[in-house]
C-alpha cells in the first residue's frame, strides 16, 4: 500500500467488476506555477544585457553597409592629411 491511494483505487475497481490490473491514476491539479520564480530573479538583481560598443552590421542593408565603408575610409584620410599637417606646422 503506498501513499498515492492506489490501493483504494484497486479495490474500488475490483469491486466494480473491472480488471484489477488495470491502475487508473488521479487527475493531475495543478498544470502551472510562477511561485517564487520573480523573488529569485531579483536575488542577485536583474541585469541589461551588456551592449558592444560597435555593434555588429550582419544583417544591415548592404546598400548602407557600403557607404559606411567608404565613409570610414574618407574618415581615416581627413583624420591622416590633418595630422600630417599639424606635424609639418
Amino acid at each position: 500500500m503506498d501513499g498515492n491511494g492506489e490501493h483504494w483505487i484497486r479495490q474500488k475497481n475490483a469491486c466494480a467488476g473491472a480488471d484489477s490490473s488495470l491502475l487508473v491514476e488521479m487527475a493531475k491539479s495543478k498544470n502551472h506555477t510562477n511561485h517564487n520564480q520573480n523573488k529569485k530573479a531579483h536575488r542577485n538583481g536583474i541585469k541589461k544585457p551588456n551592449t558592444q560598443r560597435y555593434p555588429s552590421m550582419r544583417g544591415v542593408d548592404p546598400k548602407f553597409r557600403r557607404n559606411a565603408r567608404y565613409a570610414a575610409q574618407g574618415t581615416q584620410k581627413a583624420i591622416a592629411a590633418a595630422k600630417k599637417e599639424a606635424a609639418s606646422a
